[in-house]
């Protein structure tokens, strides 16, 4: 078979599994990236400390899943998040809200190297691999082909959890109260409304989300304690590129930026070394385009 006919036979095929990967890569994104729009988009707090919580929601796994099995060590890391997140904010945080932003900023970015030197105390700082078990570890005939269970299963339970938190946003007071803080925290709290326990709520969500991410991203690449730096910075350009309080923008951010990084990997000739300039490239043509972001109103769930 001639080599061109070869070629056009596998390209198709390849692509596809190409743009599975980019899409599992780019749900990691869409999680860490809404945990830190939500809590930017009503907080107003840059949460650097999100990165953090991502790492170390990827260590928690990487230890409970020899006890408990892995999808179990994810719940309950991106939950042991949660809890962080709350005590955080509420014993922290909430001291801060009153001076000026960038003490906020200086704090969580002092929160954030404070945990990553934790995480090297206890792990250390040999990158650790973390691999699925039982059926987790097999694949899954797509038709084009076998495809890794355990990326279905990350594609399935982010879908799962964008929906919850939809619904969270969109259906209940709490969400009601999130979207009314974006736009106007002062008058929501004049009409009595406990905006300090709902700043908690949130910033554990978000929190949570970040754990959850981090939780999925350990058994697809090797973990180390420098990880939550990479990933907080992809989160906030796809936040900018997403709009700062869009729920969608992170969501179609988040998996712009994935596919653009995988396919650029895949296809271009020394991709690898342009991996990391794509998102980079792709923020600052959104900001040309559309400076609020593709889903940017002002703040605001949309």
């Amino acid at each position: 078979m001639p080599l061109a006919t070869v070629y056009l036979t596998i390209m198709p095929n390849q692509m596809i599994a190409t743009i599975f990967d980019g899409l599992t890569r780019g749900m990691l994104y869409v999680l860490l990236a809404l945990g830190l729009n939500i809590i930017l988009g009503l907080m107003g707090v840059i949460n650097f400390a999100h990165g953090a919580f991502f790492a170390l929601g990827a260590y928690i796994t990487f230890t409970l899943s020899q006890r408990l099995g892995l999808f179990p060590a994810i719940i309950a890391a991106a939950l042991c998040m949660a809890v962080l997140g709350m005590i955080m904010e509420s014993t922290f945080i909430r001291r801060l809200y009153s001076r000026p932003p960038e003490h906020v900023l200086m704090f969580t970015f002092g929160a954030f190297l404070i945990i990553v030197q934790i995480i090297r105390k206890i792990w250390g700082d040999t990158p650790q691999p973390l691999s699925p078990t039982g059926f987790l570890a097999g694949s899954i005939n797509l038709g084009f082909s076998q495809y890794p269970t355990f990326r279905l299963l990350v594609v399935a339970l982010t879908v799962l959890v964008l929906i919850i938190v939809y619904l969270i946003l969109v259906r209940t007071n709490l969400g009601l109260t999130i979207r009314a803080g974006t736009r106007d925290s002062e008058m929501v709290s004049i009409l009595g409304i406990n905006m300090p326990l709902t700043f908690t709520i949130v910033f554990g969500l978000g929190s949570l989300l970040g754990g959850l991410a981090g939780g999925l991203e350990a058994p697809l690449y090797n973990i180390d304690p420098n990880m939550g730096a990479t990933y907080i910075i992809i989160a906030f350009l796809v936040v900018i590129v997403g709009g700062i309080g869009s729920f969608w923008g992170a969501v179609v951010g988040g998996l712009i930026i994935g596919l653009l990084q995988e396919l650029t990997v895949q296809l271009i000739p020394g991709g690898s070394s342009a991996e990391d300039i794509v998102p980079f490239a792709f923020m600052l043509l959104i900001l040309l385009v559309r400076p609020r972001g593709l889903f940017g109103a002002e703040g605001l769930f949309d």
